[in-house]
């Protein structure tokens, strides 16, 4: 099926009543959205608005059921009241094919609370395409290569009615927490540390223009007890999370809020997370004249880009769906019959001129598609030839180094044995002649084949010629075996005569 193509994309932050629109690439601020069909319009809810946990599933459960499943699951575990009927949501956790059950990040949404965060925004547009549970929306920096996905990621975020604190590991989403410290819990704390009532916007400027280093020494004081409370309670948050998800240690920090980077909050993190806090200067790549842009509308028109254009499922808490074409509604389906009817009514031959000039369209669409794919075919033909005979002239090369490579490898074999064998037999003989000049016998001649060596021996006296046999028998049986058949007398020459045979081992 087509792609929808959409004019802009419309995000929506119905917290603070702002609204962003983007086409090619740029953004700018509306005051207030226009309904059209060919925009598409995306927002988020607030994290404290909805749940999020774990739970796992049988890997028996066929696909079909998965979302029945994950839902009766999701309100026997999370103790869901059984008279309402939730916005349940999932993502699947990477998981091993061996693992016997599948898990899922789930994230449930009572319906009345979307439908009050939205309800004035509904009033001036008919439909929201998404609604993103806002800790998804980081994966994509990972998935547009502004973040690198190596090692453990926080990101901290404040809000004037929420703050939150996500954690990302190996750009996979793995835990959020909301805080329980918005900039409304801000100002109420601040105004009972200081014992006198600040207004929410006069609060709000004094941290996004001064920060925490206001030039106001009543104020500076109290601003510390307040942030020391808020990072005091993301330090436990933290400690539970590294726990519960087995995190060694966190690589990053990154914080920023509604209205942008508060300054001198990077001291607070380095006291007591003990990591260095880095803003959120990620470039997303948009062009605006806006003086300013929050975080996250720019993460979700980053988002929406990325799911338009991939056509990517994701966990969506939207209740205000856009209404089906028209002839996937009952009332098109009978419209569509009733139409069908009435041409069925019609003459056989119409309904043959009919069939015949889609048979012709059909054979129309086949022959573009065919000049299409048939060159591309041909081109792929020509390649796979080319590289068969390149293929067929490279083992012919390689037959011939081989042949090269056996009458080398044969030569070398040659050298050798003449290099080590050769001096091996003359210090063998070297070696037994040594032993018969000690045992006072004479060699006439010796004879070597095939790792035996036949001594003819001479001596004026039997008993020397045992007494060799048993030396070299008893001192040197590891390397030699010498035997004898005959010790004889040549009474010509008076002397004894024999013929050792030595086996080398």
């Amino acid at each position: 099926m087509k792609k929808k193509v959409y004019d802009s994309i419309v995000s929506i932050n119905p917290y603070s009543g702002t609204f962003y629109e983007s086409k090619h690439a740029k953004i700018k601020r509306v005051q207030s959205p226009k309904f059209s069909k060919n925009k598409f319009y995306v927002s988020f809810l607030a994290t404290k608005n909805f749940i999020v946990s774990q739970i796992s599933i049988s890997r028996n459960i066929p696909n079909e059921d998965l979302k029945d499943a994950i839902e009766i699951k999701a309100y026997e575990e999370l103790g869901l009241d059984q008279t309402k009927e939730y916005k349940i949501e999932f993502l699947e956790i990477p998981t091993l094919p061996a693992d016997k059950d599948r898990k899922f990040h789930i994230f449930v949404a009572d319906p009345s609370n979307i439908s009050e965060d939205f309800q004035e925004v509904i009033k001036k547009i008919n439909y929201i395409d998404i609604i993103f549970p806002t800790p998804l929306l980081f994966k994509y920096l990972y998935r547009n290569e502004l973040l690198d996905s190596d090692g453990v990621h926080v990101f901290i975020y404040f809000q004037q009615n929420d703050a939150f604190l996500t954690i990302y590991r190996e750009g996979k989403y793995l835990y959020s927490k909301s805080l329980k410290y918005s900039f409304e819990d801000m100002s109420e704390r601040f105004s009972e540390l200081l014992g006198e009532r600040v207004d929410e916007e006069e609060f709000t400027r004094l941290l996004s223009q001064e920060g925490l280093r206001t030039s106001n020494f009543e104020y500076q004081q109290y601003l510390m007890k307040l942030f020391s409370e808020v990072f005091m309670h993301i330090n436990d948050v933290l400690i539970y999370a590294k726990r519960a998800n087995e995190i060694d240690k966190i690589n990053k920090v990154f914080i920023s809020s509604e209205y942008g980077h508060i300054s001198g909050i990077d001291e607070y993190a380095q006291t007591y997370l003990g990591l260095t806090a880095l803003d959120f200067t990620f470039d997303y790549g948009f062009l605006s004249e806006e003086p300013f842009i929050e975080d996250l509308h720019q993460l979700l028109h980053l988002a929406t880009l990325n799911i338009l254009e991939e056509d990517e499922e994701i966990p969506n808490l939207t209740i205000f769906k856009r209404p089906p074409p028209i002839w996937q509604r009952p009332s098109g389906q009978l419209i569509a019959v009733t139409a069908a009817s009435i041409l069925l009514s019609f003459s056989y031959p119409l309904y043959n001129l009919i069939y015949n000039y889609k048979l012709q369209y059909d054979t129309f669409l086949l022959n573009k598609e065919y000049k299409k794919i048939h060159p591309e075919r041909t081109r792929l033909e020509n390649s796979i030839n080319s590289l068969k005979k390149e293929k067929k002239k490279i083992i012919s090369k390689i037959e011939k180094e081989k042949k090269i490579f056996r009458i080398r490898m044969s030569i070398l074999n040659s050298i050798y044995a003449k290099k080590v064998n050769y001096p091996m037999k003359g210090k063998i003989v070297a070696e037994l002649s040594q032993d018969l000049i000690i045992h006072q016998v004479k060699t006439k001649a010796v004879r070597y084949q095939d790792n035996v060596m036949e001594w003819d021996v001479i001596s004026n006296d039997e008993k020397k010629i045992t007494n060799l046999i048993k030396y070299i028998s008893n001192k040197k049986s590891d390397k030699y075996h010498i035997e004898t058949n005959k010790i004889e007398k040549d009474d010509n020459i008076s002397k004894y005569i024999s013929t050792l045979k030595v086996v080398i081992k």
